[in-house]
């Protein structure tokens, strides 16, 4: 065979080895090939009640794509365990497409499989329908593209350090985020607060004569902590046979009688206070009770202690057959709905802080503290006298506490309010880290990425922080564990994508 008829023929088999892998690749409208793989994309977004962090790849006319959809609940952090998915695309002519997931595919998540024919800018909409939840997404700017030549190119910027936490470990943690928000930010003194009954709403109970400590008639006796309501039975005591003598103590007994007939009419008109009756009452039946033990008489000579009021039993020093002595203290009942809060403030602190306006209660714990509302609380006096001692002056604050969150006698770190203040950007204060002696937030940037991001803190208060410098409105950040994303910063990947 002749040199050029060999290179005729090898030339002739390359060509048909062309056309036919030409006719392997599938051609679309504009000649481009179909193998390369369309990017993914991701849509993360929040409602008052729910989360969405859903991934997807960037849709290709007439090609069929798998959507991986996380949707959770934010009361709670929790994914959701039922219900359905619906996501409805409306084309530039009106014309509507539906998908419906029926079943999750495990907790949290739905994969419904979305498929559009044309080309072009779609309305996306996305509900959930649950048993006792409806929520729903709007998706800006969802495009259908051509082809995968079609897609624009993605701009790229500065790679961030950004921190991989999957929604599957968000749900599984105490976890919650919340967005950075421009507040009033009040001046804020910090001390310490002791709580105190009020006046008007305590009561002591005390031995009107001396006896022996017995248990209330009914079998009960009133234990610390308990509830009680005015006129219960408390404990009763018996006094003992040598009281004073049968003359003295006779004698005792008349002038109880008259106080007593004297404060029932002047209750009855208003003219004392039902406390100073129930004491003119005690003392009555003390003196009857003492009275009829000398005397042989009556068919219950014990004296029965009463409730003079409806709280708490506290300050309890009582045990059946305790001998007491007449005016010796036995408890105390104190209604617990309105309390007193003692405020020892620092003399510097106090010279500039004015009437206070506000408080905050400054406990312990994730939760962080609470807020008093404006309307449960009245400042009765700022002053008073200073302490040289602990250089402090004390503020007292009447305080609503039908809630029952503070208690009688305990101490706490407060938070006063001054009347002036300024807006600034703000974030709860359980967003803030310490990191090598700086402070950081960590960003969420996507249901599954975050980024750690350094911060300079400005005034603080009723449990939020300002922010000088490293936040904007709007971003979201870490309120509830974070320091599990700080763990996993040790190990930060770019990227978050995942199997499903």
């Amino acid at each position: 065979m002749s040199k050029t008829l060999k290179l005729s023929t090898l030339f002739l088999g390359i060509l048909i080895m062309a056309v036919f892998a030409g006719e392997g690749q599938a051609q679309d409208d504009n000649g481009n090939g179909q193998d390369e793989e369309a990017p993914s994309t991701s849509v993360t977004q929040w409602t008052d009640r729910m989360g969405l962090f859903m991934e997807h790849p960037v849709l290709i006319a007439d090609q069929a794509g798998r959507f991986i959809i996380h949707l959770t609940i934010l009361e709670g952090f929790q994914p959701v365990r039922e219900g359905r998915v619906t996501l409805r695309f409306t084309d530039s002519a009106g014309k509507t497409h539906e998908f419906v997931a029926e079943e999750l595919m495990r907790e949290g998540i739905f994969t419904p499989t979305v498929r559009l024919a044309k080309p072009g800018p779609y309305a996306f909409a996305l509900s959930y329908q649950g048993s006792d939840l409806n929520d729903s997404f709007h998706i800006q700017d969802f495009i259908v593209h051509q082809s995968v030549k079609s897609i624009p190119p993605q701009a790229e910027g500065e790679p961030a350090a950004e921190i991989g936490f999957l929604m599957e470990q968000q749900w599984k943690i105490p976890f919650a985020t919340a967005e950075a928000e421009v507040r009033e930010i009040k001046r804020a003194v910090w001390a310490i607060g002791e709580v105190l009954p009020s006046p008007n709403a305590y009561a002591e109970i005390v031995a009107p004569v001396d006896g022996i400590i017995q248990i209330a008639a009914d079998g009960s006796l009133a234990i610390p902590g308990s509830m009680v309501t005015a006129g219960d039975d408390l404990a009763s005591i018996t006094p003992p046979a040598q009281i004073d003598g049968w003359t003295a103590s006779r004698l005792a007994f008349e002038q109880a009688e008259r106080n007593y007939d004297r404060a029932k009419r002047l209750l009855e008109r208003d003219a004392i206070s039902q406390r100073e009756f129930e004491q003119t009452r005690t003392e009555y039946l003390g003196k009857k009770a003492g009275f009829e033990v000398l005397s042989g008489e009556g068919d219950h000579p014990a004296l029965v202690l009463k409730a003079p009021l409806s709280g708490q039993i506290i300050e309890w020093q009582v045990r059946p057959g305790k001998h007491v002595s007449a005016g010796e203290k036995l408890m105390a009942v104190v209604d617990p709905s309105v309390v007193w809060l003692k405020v020892n403030v620092y003399e510097n602190d106090f010279r500039t802080l004015g009437r206070p306006v506000g408080v905050y209660i400054n406990t312990s714990g994730s939760q962080g503290g609470w807020t008093i509302p404006e309307n449960d609380m009245r400042v009765l006096t700022t002053g008073g006298a200073f302490d040289p001692a602990t250089r402090t002056i004390p503020v007292l604050i009447e305080v609503v506490n039908s809630s029952g969150r503070l208690s009688i006698n305990e101490t706490s770190p407060v938070e006063l309010y001054a009347s002036d203040g300024n807006t600034a950007i703000a974030v709860p204060k359980t967003a803030i880290y310490e990191d090598n002696g700086l402070h950081a937030v960590f960003v969420q940037k996507s249901g599954e990425s975050f980024e750690k991001r350094a911060v300079v803190l400005g005034p603080h208060f009723a449990g939020w922080v300002s922010i000088i410098e490293g936040l904007v409105p709007g971003e979201r950040v870490v309120v509830l564990g974070g320091y599990h994303v700080k763990l996993a910063s040790t190990t930060a990947k770019i990227g978050h994508g995942h199997a499903h």
